[in-house]
């Protein structure tokens, strides 16, 4: 007999590719009946999206509800783009199991999430483990724990191995981590892979361990077609997709997350200009804002932050939105003076003001230039000052700036610095409580 698992991961809230899955996956079951399992591998809630946003997620749930989804488990967007207490309740009214091997409460010894689920289908038991991905501090910040996955993981094995005839690793961990879990644990059977967005179009083996990964946005839907010989698992194969060779349904959520958004932040608001290259007001402002929000000696962001336009007048929830929709948090950093005269210095030249920016929890396309507050230049003496006072190379600063300038390559004075994490308030909410400065 044929087992089907299909599965999903990294959707990030693009609703219209996801409903021409779920018309999918109705045709699909009701082809195969009870010989099919959906699951989600996280990362299908994204706040970039009205709808999402409007409803902190939970209306990404009822769609995978409404999508017949049997399993899921979380990506970082569900993990530390929600409040604590957000992500708690985030499943309460879901018809699936939702597991996660790795993430706790601080201070706890056991999962906050089931660790793994077993289903029997025919006959046939089948363990499903889940795991995400590392980002330890983001996490912390808000009262998680999330680090150790393949301790846990190993766990897990250990517990269901001889219970089941074939474990499926529901993996957030990135494809790399995945490669390596198929060599440290021949007993998983089937790794579905996600989180660095890559896709496999037939799979991938590492040893007897098969790797299927569906890519990201909904572009693909992975299907996986297990072969079973009694309770004997003998063959094993993975296809993709195309959700652009699906019929399209019409995604109707954006305008009810529109209508759900139409919160006044400010009456007679002035306009908000995309200026990629230039300062502008706003942009000033969200600077001073960020500064304020983090209680630091000077602020850094960059103009690629403004995604949209704002026309002036009534600034609702939904416009500032739109202005400001990325899935960004701020950080304190503790800096010297002469790492901070470094950073300002680097940031001068502007290097990535025409580069395009995928992930970091940038939403926007071009990264633009980058802006400060509260620290001044003056050219002919070559230094730097900070309320009038020049930059001692000794003393300590903070500096206000972004999360996404600490994950990679901009800023490399931020890796080894000290840094608390401003969790979980995004750009728009920072502007919303600091609206007068508008």
């Amino acid at each position: 007999m044929e087992v089907k698992l299909f599965h999903t991961n990294d959707i990030h809230s693009h609703l219209y590719n996801y409903l021409k899955i779920k018309d999918f996956l109705d045709n699909k079951k009701r082809q195969y009946k009870q010989d099919m399992v959906y699951v989600d591998l996280g990362d299908h809630a994204d706040r970039s999206h009205p709808y999402t946003e409007a409803t902190l997620g939970k209306g990404n749930v009822e769609i995978l509800n409404e999508a017949g989804c049997d399993i899921a488990t979380i990506g970082n967007n569900e993990g530390i783009t929600l409040q604590k207490e957000d992500l708690k309740t985030l499943y309460d009214d879901a018809d699936f199991d939702v597991i996660c091997a790795n993430l706790r409460e601080v201070g706890s010894t056991s999962p906050y999430f089931k660790p793994y689920v077993i289903k029997e289908i025919n006959g046939i038991k089948f363990g499903f483990i889940a795991a995400t991905v590392e980002f330890t501090p983001f996490y912390k910040a808000l009262g998680w724990e999330v680090s150790e996955a393949f301790e846990w993981i190993l766990k897990a094995v250990t517990e269901i191995n001889t219970e089941v005839d074939c474990i499926v690793m529901m993996s957030h961990l990135g494809r790399y981590d995945d490669e390596s879990l198929a060599m440290m644990f021949p007993e998983i059977d089937v790794i579905l892979s996600s989180h660095t967005h890559h896709y496999f179009e037939e799979g991938e083996w590492i040893g007897d361990t098969l790797l299927a990964a569906a890519g990201r946005f909904g572009d693909f839907v992975g299907e996986v077609t297990l072969g079973f010989e009694g309770r004997t698992l003998i063959s094993k194969h993975a296809r993709l997709y195309d959700t652009d060779l699906l019929s399209s349904s019409d995604d109707h959520y954006y305008e009810i997350g529109r209508d759900m958004m139409s919160t006044v932040v400010k009456e007679e608001a002035p306009p908000i200009e995309r200026t990629l290259y230039s300062t502008s007001r706003f942009i000033m402002a969200l600077a001073r804002m960020l500064r304020l929000f983090t209680d630091s000696d000077a602020s850094l962001l960059h103009t690629g932050l403004i995604a949209k336009s704002f026309e002036g007048g009534t600034l609702t929830e939904y416009d500032l939105h739109k202005v400001l929709p990325h899935a960004i948090n701020t950080v304190q950093i503790e800096l010297t003076g002469r790492e901070l005269k470094e950073v300002f210095n680097q940031a001068s030249k502007h290097e990535f003001k025409d580069d395009i920016i995928r992930g970091l929890g940038f939403r926007g396309d071009i990264f633009g230039c980058f802006v400060t507050n509260n620290i001044g230049y003056v050219q002919s003496e070559r230094e730097y000052y900070i309320n009038g006072e020049r930059i001692d190379d000794r003393r300590h600063y903070k500096l206000g700036t972004l999360d996404m300038y600490t994950f990679g390559r901009i800023f490399p004075q931020f890796r080894y610095s000290k840094k608390v994490y401003k969790m979980p308030e995004f750009l728009r909410e920072i502007v919303k409580m600091y609206r007068t400065e508008l």
